[in-house]
């Protein structure tokens, strides 16, 4: 390993992120800490790749304001769920945009190898250059006798600081002279403050380790050859152990199930389109239940051909046109089969009105159409599937964090009451919802004169149990929003 001045540096930058990472960040609430975090370490991996002797490319450069979007969400909007999967997506796009900046992908366009990817750049690069983040460090103490004396002293410390801690606790019940002395030593230097720090330093230390691992050994080149778009290869070659006959006998049986299901429920199965509710069904009936159980076919679907296409035995590069015919038609009847459930749902909806769950499930419908119908096409015509997908992915997921769900829900609903297409207004159901439904129910709050609706209203509003107090960590502008309607509703009591 060889250090210079900016790998030193960097070393010490990343301690400091490593305990950014948890002081910033509330995992219970994702908010404003998250973009803050997000703006540091990306500020900070670029000056030092940008002094290493690497610049940012076109395909890097649309990673990185991809990444900016996806970080101001946390700031912007208010939803758990969202929040998580964006934080994950965060760090993908992350790892992806360090890959992207020093040239080390395994393929130079999106493709298959995305698998490999996540191997090479999520898993071997870090864990194998883990130990460099405090080798760096001790380079720089190299020959420094009193630097190398401090740094041991302080890794003894937070080697056994629970022990200390737990040794003082002990004597301070065992003396009250000296559990006085502590307690004002504890008022003067704020003690929970200090506990606080040292315990968010001592677990940013991995993650130091890990972010450091991840960006020097992509800078330097360190145990990034491993994995090759031939290793990849000889990898899938491995699992590729069904014969061709064992995966065209399953996917007929499954084409043979679908034309029995369309052939069967043929008399009412695409009533949904028109918008027509078959005898003897309720819409809770016919809508929600059949949705999910279509919902699963359709993720069952995706697994068998995934299954398909890794474990069959390829006898030349081409794929054969038995297994391409096999997926057109499975592709077929799983489009047609999400076309009905979303049809259906949307007639649900009509009749009910959104939740968290019917938007959710509808968005991961429409992802799967997609697949299905790229899957679909390129049975026919040759392109980059995979790329297709990929990109087709990032773009719903974008659509699904600056969707503000929680907003489009509540202000849905409340629409579809005021003009009389939903007879009643869920109260209940808007406690599933975040702080962004708030501004639309105020709104409802303002113009409704049933005493009794707006007092339920009112209790929604001024509901906190959600979430709790926050602060900057947690903080976003639709929260701030609603705690200045729930005071401007305090002040007008």
């Amino acid at each position: 390993m060889n250090f210079n001045k900016a790998d030193i540096l960097f070393a010490f930058a990343m301690l400091i992120c490593g305990f950014l990472y948890w002081n910033l960040l509330d995992f219970g609430m994702l908010g404003a800490g998250v973009t803050l975090f997000a703006m540091v370490i990306f500020t900070v991996a670029f000056v030092y790749m940008l002094k290493s002797g690497y610049k940012q490319n076109i395909r890097s450069i649309i990673c990185l304001i991809l990444a900016t979007l996806s970080a101001l969400q946390f700031t912007l909007f208010d939803n758990r769920f969202i929040s998580f999967l964006n934080f994950m997506f965060l760090m993908v796009l992350f790892i992806y945009w360090v890959c992207l900046s020093t040239s080390r992908q395994i393929d130079k366009k999106l493709s298959v190898y995305i698998l490999g990817y996540a191997v090479k750049q999520g898993i071997r690069i870090p864990f194998m250059n883990f130990p460099c983040c405090v080798a760096g460090i001790k380079r720089s103490l190299s020959g420094q006798k009193k630097g190398k004396g401090i740094l041991a002293a302080l890794i003894g410390i937070l080697i056994f600081f629970p022990l200390i801690a737990a040794v003082v606790s002990l004597l301070m019940s065992a003396d009250w002279a000296f559990e006085n002395f502590v307690g004002r030593f504890y008022d003067l230097l704020n003690f929970d403050t200090i506990v606080t720090y040292i315990g968010q330093f001592i677990f940013g230390i991995p993650v130091a380790f890990y972010l450091y691992g991840l960006i020097y050994g992509n800078v330097k080149g360190r145990n990034t050859d491993k994995v090759t778009a031939e290793s990849v290869d000889r990898a899938a070659e491995i699992v590729r152990i069904a014969p061709k006959i064992t995966i065209y006998s399953a996917l007929t049986v499954f084409n043979m199930i679908y034309i029995m299901f369309f052939a069967v429920q043929a008399a009412y199965l695409f009533s949904a389109f028109s918008g027509d509710l078959p005898e003897t069904f309720t819409y809770a009936d016919y809508a929600r239940r059949g949705f999910f159980e279509l919902c699963a076919v359709a993720g069952i679907n995706l697994l068998v051909l995934t299954v398909s296409y890794l474990t069959i035995k390829k006898g030349t590069s081409e794929e054969p046109k038995a297994l391409r015919a096999e997926t057109a038609v499975i592709s077929v009847f799983t489009i047609l089969l999400i076309a009905t459930a979303l049809s259906k749902m949307a007639m649900y909806i009509s009749a009910y009105g959104l939740t968290q769950l019917r938007v959710f499930t509808s968005w991961f419908m429409v992802v799967l159409f997609i697949i299905f119908l790229v899957i679909c096409v390129r049975q026919f015509i040759k392109f980059n599937s995979a790329k297709v997908i990929i990109l087709g992915f990032v773009i719903m997921f974008m659509v699904l964090s600056y969707g503000n769900t929680d907003g489009l829900i509540a202000k849905y609903n409340i629409e579809m009451y005021e003009a009389g297409s939903l007879k009643t207004l869920d109260i209940t159901a808007l406690y599933e919802l975040s702080d962004a439904a708030v501004s639309h129910v105020y709104d409802l709050y303002r113009k409704t004169d049933d005493m009794e609706m707006r007092q339920k209203l009112e209790s929604y509003i001024n509901y906190n149990g959600y979430y709790g107090n926050s602060g900057f960590r947690e903080f976003n502008f639709q929260r701030c929003r609603a705690d200045a309607i729930r005071n401007e509703i305090g002040v007008a009591l």
